[in-house]
């Protein structure tokens, strides 16, 4: 699959933080220049230390997890995904939801908790991370109401 152009973006800013050591103004303004209110989240995400990296023994698995507001957010960075709503609706736009930005910017500067499980927990975990609860649908708002969420 072709790397979009934000991902290609995000890539190149990563790269450049990662030989420089750490996330510097300069690169916060380029983050917040292409993404927008995204690398502010991204950027909260990993000064709030929301970013878990898991390996999992013997196999050697890797699974990030971002935590969200509401819930965790299975992050797969080889393949670009992430379990949250923005990513399932804006991927086929070339959007990058701020739980990729965050886990890249993790990645880059080593911020993240690092936890090492045993293969045994990996599918109870992963059936956790992936679960998705029912919400309610968007409805129009009006002036008399508020937005259904």
């Amino acid at each position: 699959m072709e790397k979009t152009s934000e991902a290609s973006t995000l890539d190149s800013i990563c790269q450049t933080i990662r030989v420089e050591g750490d996330v510097s103004d300069s690169h916060v303004a380029e983050l917040v220049d292409k993404f927008g209110q995204r690398a502010d989240k991204a950027l909260e995400a990993l000064n709030e230390s929301r970013i878990k990296k898991y390996v999992f023994q013997p196999s050697g698995r890797i699974v990030w997890i971002v935590v969200g507001k509401e819930r965790d957010y299975l992050v797969m960075p080889s393949i670009g995904y992430c379990s949250c709503d923005d990513f399932y609706y804006q991927f086929d736009h070339g959007h990058v939801c701020y739980h990729i930005i965050a886990q890249k910017l993790a990645e880059a500067t080593g911020r993240f908790d690092l936890f090492e499980d045993d293969d045994r927990f990996y599918d109870v975990l992963i059936r956790e991370w992936k679960y998705i609860e029912e919400r309610p649908t968007k409805t129009k708002k009006t002036e008399d109401s508020e937005d259904t969420v």
